[in-house]
């Protein structure tokens, strides 16, 4: 049983197609059923089905199968791995984060890493919480950046890179940006710009209401972090938001915060995180020990504004 017959039994259960399976491997279609019977032939049992031109796994293929994606997965990543270890003037950074590191931290973080390696190359993947976590534990990924701790197991390292603040978001032109003090009861009753439901900040506005015993009037749900922005700077609501999410609005003049009134139910903290099990190449401790380090360039503190 070699390593490219269980690539086919992972791929014929993602494609269901002996076409797609030779194309993804660069095989001709003929190798690849010569593959599909010697695999059946060398284990004594039917693992494929034919079924309306697709290819099914039997139960003794599926039962192959869990085996399979974990040695195809473990396979990748060692070859990732050793190639990482190769020098720190050259090779790949890979990396995924959830949306509001994703998108305002990691490519500062980036950017300063490039600097220090000139012969380096990044990729950064932006995915939901929950959808990294998952991949680190089956091993799809090894380095992520999370926007918080909240629902990480045991089987993760974690290291806080930077902390974070949970505020107030709305247009400059509010109410909001001339009041000395807010009250619960104030912000529950304006429409709110909401975050969806799988995100972390979506959390943040949700305990807060729980935990300040308001309803919120739920006015839009967006899925996209800049939407919420723009919708909010464009005087459609308020909201909550990253404090390091909105520098460059606030910079701008194009959005205004304050502090969450009433019961704060806390910040989050932007953190790398990755398996126990696994070791970080140099490449990935290079880039850990800089981002632990703090000191972005252009990541500065800024006032609450006032009209």
């Amino acid at each position: 049983m070699n390593y490219v017959k269980l690539q086919i039994v992972v791929l014929i259960e993602k494609y269901k197609k002996v076409t797609d399976v030779a194309a993804e491997l660069g095989l001709k279609q003929p190798t690849v059923s010569f593959h599909m019977k010697s695999l059946e032939s060398e284990l004594g049992a039917s693992l494929f089905q034919y079924r309306s031109g697709r290819v099914l796994l039997t139960d003794a293929g599926r039962a192959l199968y869990q085996y399979a994606v974990r040695i195809v997965s473990l396979t990748a990543e060692a070859e990732r791995t050793v190639k990482q270890f190769t020098s720190l003037a050259s090779g790949n950074l890979e990396l995924t984060a959830s949306d509001i590191p994703g998108n305002y931290l990691v490519p500062k973080l980036l950017s300063r890493f490039i600097s220090l390696h000139e012969g380096i190359d990044v990729f950064l993947s932006i995915v939901p919480d929950d959808a990294i976590r998952e991949r680190l534990r089956s091993r799809e990924i090894q380095l992520a950046v999370l926007h918080s701790t909240e629902g990480q197991d045991d089987s993760f390292n974690t290291q806080v890179i930077s902390a974070d603040e949970t505020v107030l978001v709305f247009a400059p032109g509010h109410s909001f940006a001339g009041a000395e003090e807010l009250t619960v009861e104030a912000a529950a009753q304006e429409p709110w710009v909401q975050h969806e439901a799988a995100s972390f900040l979506r959390g943040i506005s949700d305990r807060w209401a729980q935990k300040n015993n308001v309803r919120t009037w739920n006015h839009a749900v967006l899925s996209s972090p800049e939407a919420v922005k723009r919708m909010i700077g464009e005087g459609g609501g308020i909201g909550v938001f990253s404090k390091t999410g909105i520098e460059t609005e606030v910079a701008q003049g194009r959005l205004a915060y304050a502090p969450l009134p009433g019961i704060h139910p806390g910040d989050g903290a932007f953190v790398l995180a990755w398996r126990k099990d696994y070791t970080l190449s140099p490449l990935q401790q290079a880039f850990a020990d800089m981002a632990a380090a703090g000191s972005i360039p252009g990541h500065q503190e800024y006032a609450v504004p006032v009209s």
